[in-house]
C-alpha cells in the first residue's frame, strides 16, 4: 500500500478540516438523496416518454451489474495507485487511504452530498453522449450500485454479520484491510476478484 508519512497525514487532515461540511457525509443524508434522483431520473424519462421502462427496464440492473466493475477497477487502480510524489500521496491518502487508518469512521464511509451530485451530474453527462436517453435508466442503475456498495461498506464496518450466509463478505474485506492490501477490492461483491485472479489465499478464506 501507498507509504504516508505523518506529515502527511497531518496536512490530509488540516485540508480536512479547512474544506469542513463539503467533505461532511452521512447515510442519513445519502440514502435518501440518492434514492431521489433514481426515482427522479427514471420518473423524467418515463413520463417524457423518452425511454419506455417495460421495454428497457433491463437497463437498471446492467447499471446495477456495470458499477460491480467500476467499484473494482476504482478501488485496484485509483483508491491504491501508487503516488511518486507528495500531492498525489496527498490526494490518494484523502480518497482512500485515510479509510484504512480510520475504517470505522461514518464519514469516510460515504461520498459528501456535494460531491455526491457533482459526480452523478457529470456521469449523466457523459452517458447521455454515449446512450442517448437510456441514460434516464442505466444511470439509475449505477447509483443504486454506489448506493448498495457504500451501505454494504458501513454494514462490513460497523456491524458484525446478521446473517451466516454474509460472514464471507465480511471476512472478504476485513482481509483487504488488515492482510492483503493488494487482494480482494470487490466490497459488494468479490466476483471480480476472482475474474482479475485478486482473491487472498484460500487458505485463509
Amino acid at each position: 500500500m501507498q507509504s504516508v508519512t505523518q506529515e502527511t497525514k497531518v496536512d490530509v487532515n488540516r485540508i480536512r478540516k479547512m474544506l469542513g461540511i463539503l467533505v461532511w457525509t452521512s447515510p442519513a443524508i445519502i440514502i435518501p438523496l440518492d434514492l431521489s434522483i433514481i426515482a427522479g431520473l427514471i420518473w423524467v424519462g418515463v413520463s417524457n416518454g423518452w425511454v419506455n421502462f417495460a421495454s428497457f427496464w433491463w437497463l437498471i440492473p446492467a447499471g446495477i451489474f456495470s458499477w460491480t466493475l467500476v467499484e473494482y477497477l476504482m478501488h485496484r487502480f485509483a483508491f491504491h495507485f501508487e503516488a511518486q510524489n507528495e500531492t498525489g500521496k496527498k490526494l490518494i491518502y484523502m480518497l482512500h487511504i485515510i479509510h484504512h487508518d480510520h475504517p470505522t469512521d461514518s464519514d469516510k464511509l460515504y461520498q459528501p452530498p456535494l460531491v455526491n451530485v457533482v459526480i452523478i451530474t457529470l456521469l449523466f453527462g457523459f452517458f447521455y453522449l454515449l446512450i442517448g436517453n437510456w441514460v434516464y435508466l442505466f444511470l439509475p442503475g449505477i447509483i443504486f450500485g454506489y448506493l448498495a456498495y457504500s451501505t454494504i461498506h458501513y454494514v462490513i464496518h460497523k456491524f458484525k454479520p446478521p446473517f451466516a450466509f454474509l460472514k464471507p463478505l465480511w471476512r472478504h474485506h476485513n482481509l483487504h484491510h488488515y492482510r492483503f492490501q493488494d487482494k480482494a477490492f470487490g466490497v459488494s461483491s468479490p466476483f471480480w476478484d476472482y475474474i482479475f485472479g485478486t482473491m487472498p489465499p484460500k487458505e485463509l478464506k
